[in-house]
C-alpha cells in the first residue's frame, strides 16, 4: 500500500535533509532573515505520489508550450527582431570575422546555428515569424526549463496544494515571460536560467564547484547579469577554496565560448561590443521602463540631468547628475545585501541546509535585480524580467511571498505592452477557437451535467498520465509550428516558361499614387511582400489610389496576376483593375483585408498600354495594395521584350 504520509516515501536527498535538520543540524532552529519562513518539516510536501506529480508537472509544462507557440502569432518588436536578422545575416555570410553584434557569445552561437539552417533550407534571411521562431527556441525551451526547476522545488517542499498549483500556474503561465519572448520577441529569460541554476548548485555539496562556470555563462550571455554580483560574492566567500577552483573553471568557460571569435581574431571587437561599447549605448535615464527615472525626468530625458533643481556649478552636481546619482543608488543597495549577507555569514545565521539557504540567496538575487531595474539609467521595459523569475523561484521556497511574483509579474507584462502596441490580425482566429471551445464545453456540460464533468476528468488524468507526453507536445508543436511557418516565409515564385516574363522587368513608363512611392518586389512600407500570410517573391507594392502604367511589347497575349492587401495592414477596403488602352478589362471584388489573394487571367492580345489602377472604397489609411508575381506570356516561344 502507497502512503505518502510517511518519510519512507520521500526523495533520499529530502529524507537526509529532514533527518538532519531535526536531529543534528546546529541551525535548525537559528532565527533566518525572514521570521516568517515556514520550518522545513513543514515544508515536506505529502499530497501527491510521484505518478500525481508527474501528471501535474506535464499539464503545465504542455499549457506553457501551447501558450508560447500560439502567443508566436503576434506582432512583436520589428527593430529588435531585425537585430536577430541582421545578426543572423553575418553569420551565415562571413561567419564569425567582424561581426557587428553587442550580445555576448552564449547566444550569438545559436543565431550562428540559425544562418546555417536558413542556408540549407534556402530561404532568405527576413523578418517574419519563422525567423522569431527559430530565433526564440532557446528562449521556449529556457521557459520550459524554468517550469522544470520550480516543479522539483515544489515537489520537495511545498507546503500546500494550492501553493504548488499557484506557484506552477504563475510560472507557466506567466503573462509577463509570454509578453518578453512569443510575443516581443526578446532573449531576457535565457540568461536568467543559469542564475537560477548557479545559486541551487552553490547549495549543493557535489556540484559547488560549478557555480561559478554556470554563472560565467550567464554573463556569457547577457552582461545585464552581473546585478546579481552582491550574491555571487556571499556565495563565493561561504566556501572561496572551492570557488576558486571554480573560477580556474570559470576562465576555462570564457575561452571556450568566445573561441570562435578567438580563432577568427574577433575577440577584441566582439569583446568591446558586449562589454564595453554597451555601456555607453544609451545617453538615456530611461527607455521605456516605469522606474524610478519616469517619476523624476519623464520617459528618454537625457542622463546628464541634474536633479531637484541643483545649479550646475554646485558641489552636489556631480552627485546629483541623473546617471551618477542611479549608480550611486544601485550600489548603495548591492552594497547593504552584501554586507547582510556576509554578517549572516560571520555570525552563522545563514542556514546550510535548503531550501531555507536557498531562499535567502534568491530573496538577496531579487532585491539586487529589482534595484538593478528600478535605480539605474538607461533600462528598457524589459529589463523587470528577471526580479519576475528570481520571485517564481523564492515564491516555490516561501510560500509567504506570493505578493513579490504577483507585482513584478503585473509591472514587467503592463509595462511591455504599452511599449509594444500590440497588434492582433494574427491572433483573433485562435482567439475565437478558444472562445467558441469554451462555449461548446459549457453547453456540453449543461446538457450531460456530472458525467460530462467525470468524463473530461478521467481523460484529463489519462492524457497527462501518459509518459513524455509533455515531449510528445513539444516536438509535435514545433514541428506542426515550424512547417507551416517554413512555408508561409517560403517565397511563392513561379517558374517561367522561356516564352513569359515578370511585367516588373518591364521599365514602368507612368505612376502616381496618393501616399508613399512605388517599389518593386517590396510593399509600399518597403516590407517583403506578404499577402494571407505568404511570401510572394515578384511584384508591386502601391498604395490607393495609385496608377501604374506600362508600354506592352507587340507580343503580348495574356497577364497572370494575383492582388491583395498587403499583411502589413490589419483592414483597409480597396478595390482593383486592369485596363487596356483605356478599356476596362478587369475588376476585383471589394478587399477589406484578411482574405486570400484575388487571381486575374487578362487577355492582352492587342494591348499596347495597360494600368494598373487601385482605388479606395472609403478613406484611404491603410490601403497598402499589392500586385503579386504579375506574369505577361508572349506570342512567341523565343520572343523578347521590346
Amino acid at each position: 500500500m502507497n502512503n505518502d504520509n510517511t518519510a519512507d516515501n520521500l526523495p533520499p536527498h529530502t529524507q537526509a535533509e529532514l533527518t538532519s535538520n531535526i536531529t543534528t543540524d546546529p541551525t535548525a532552529n537559528i532565527k533566518t532573515h525572514h521570521s516568517d519562513f515556514i520550518p522545513l518539516t513543514q515544508l515536506t510536501s505529502s499530497f501527491y505520489s510521484t505518478r500525481q506529480f508527474l501528471i501535474w508537472f506535464q499539464f503545465y509544462l504542455c499549457a506553457a508550450i501551447v501558450a508560447n507557440l500560439g502567443l508566436l502569432f503576434w506582432d512583436g518588436n520589428g527593430g529588435d527582431i531585425g537585430f536577430w536578422e541582421d545578426w543572423i545575416k553575418q553569420l551565415a555570410n562571413r561567419g564569425y570575422k567582424d561581426f557587428n553584434g553587442n550580445y555576448p557569445p552564449f547566444y550569438i552561437h545559436w543565431l550562428y546555428v540559425v544562418g546555417k539552417l536558413y542556408t540549407y533550407l534556402q530561404l532568405p534571411v527576413e523578418n517574419n515569424l519563422f525567423l522569431k521562431f527559430v530565433s526564440l527556441i532557446p528562449i521556449f525551451l529556457s521557459h520550459f526549463l524554468l517550469i522544470a526547476i520550480v516543479h522539483r522545488l515544489l515537489k520537495n517542499y511545498c507546503a500546500s496544494v494550492n501553493h504548488y498549483h499557484v506557484a506552477m500556474l504563475l510560472t507557466a503561465l506567466n503573462p509577463a515571460l509570454f509578453m518578453n519572448g512569443p510575443v516581443w520577441g526578446q532573449v531576457d529569460v535565457l540568461p536568467v536560467i543559469p542564475v537560477l541554476l548557479a545559486i541551487l548548485v552553490s547549495t549543493s555539496n557535489k556540484y559547488r564547484a560549478l557555480t561559478f562556470p554556470i554563472y560565467t555563462i550567464a554573463l556569457l550571455t547577457k552582461f545585464q547579469m552581473i546585478a546579481f554580483a552582491p550574491v555571487m560574492g556571499i556565495i563565493f566567500f561561504r566556501h572561496y577554496k572551492i570557488h576558486l577552483i571554480g573560477g580556474v573553471l570559470s576562465l576555462l568557460t570564457i575561452a571556450l565560448l568566445f573561441l570562435p571569435s578567438i580563432v577568427v581574431g574577433s575577440f577584441g571587437q566582439s569583446f568591446k561590443l558586449a562589454y564595453i561599447d554597451v555601456l555607453h549605448q544609451y545617453g538615456a535615464t530611461t527607455m521605456g521602463a516605469a522606474n524610478i527615472w519616469i517619476l523624476l525626468t519623464g520617459n528618454a530625458a537625457p542622463d546628464s540631468i541634474i536633479l531637484f533643481g541643483i545649479e550646475a556649478d554646485s558641489p552636489l552636481a556631480t552627485v546629483f547628475k541623473a546617471k551618477n546619482f542611479g549608480m550611486i543608488g544601485f550600489f548603495l543597495v548591492c552594497l547593504a545585501v552584501f554586507l547582510q549577507g556576509m554578517g549572516k555569514l560571520v555570525d552563522r545565521e545563514l542556514p546550510e541546509t535548503n531550501p531555507q539557504n536557498a531562499a535567502q540567496l534568491f530573496f538577496y538575487a531579487m532585491i539586487c535585480t529589482m534595484a538593478f531595474f528600478a535605480l539605474l539609467p538607461a533600462m528598457h521595459e524589459r529589463y523587470l524580467l528577471p526580479a519576475v523569475i528570481v520571485s517564481l523561484v523564492y515564491y516555490a521556497l516561501n510560500p509567504t511571498k506570493i505578493i513579490y511574483p504577483l507585482l513584478f509579474t503585473f509591472v514587467s507584462a503592463f509595462n511591455v505592452a504599452m511599449c509594444l502596441g500590440i497588434r492582433t490580425s494574427h491572433v483573433w482566429p485562435a482567439i475565437s477557437w478558444i472562445m467558441m471551445g469554451a462555449f461548446a464545453y459549457a453547453v456540453i456540460e449543461l446538457l450531460l451535467g456530472k458525467y460530462w464533468g467525470n468524463f473530461t476528468k478521467k481523460l484529463f488524468f489519462w492524457f497527462f498520465g501518459i509518459k513524455y507526453i509533455a515531449l510528445l507536445v513539444l516536438v509535435v508543436g514545433f514541428y506542426l509550428i515550424g512547417q507551416r511557418l517554413y512555408e508561409e516565409s517560403k517565397p511563392i515564385d513561379p517558374i517561367l516558361q522561356p516564352h513569359q516574363l515578370f511585367l516588373t522587368e518591364l521599365p514602368v513608363a507612368f505612376s502616381k499614387q496618393d501616399y508613399g512611392q512605388l517599389n518593386i518586389h517590396k510593399s509600399v512600407n518597403g516590407s517583403a511582400l506578404r499577402a494571407n500570410e505568404h511570401r510572394y517573391a515578384k511584384g508591386l507594392g502601391t498604395h490607393a489610389n495609385s496608377v501604374i502604367e506600362y508600354q506592352l511589347p507587340s507580343q503580348t497575349k495574356t497577364l497572370s496576376v494575383s492582388v491583395a492587401l498587403d499583411d502589413e495592414v490589419e483592414s483597409a477596403s480597396v478595390k482593383f483593375s486592369i485596363w487596356g488602352d483605356e478599356r476596362l478589362l478587369w475588376e476585383s471584388r471589394n478587399h477589406y483585408g484578411g482574405e486570400a489573394p484575388e487571381h486575374a487571367e487578362i487577355n492582352l492580345e492587342s494591348v499596347q498600354r495597360l494600368r494598373l489602377q487601385v482605388d479606395g472604397i472609403n478613406d484611404i489609411g491603410g490601403d497598402h495594395a499589392d500586385w503579386l508575381n504579375p506574369v505577361i506570356t508572349l506570342t512567341e516561344p523565343n520572343a523578347t521584350a521590346q
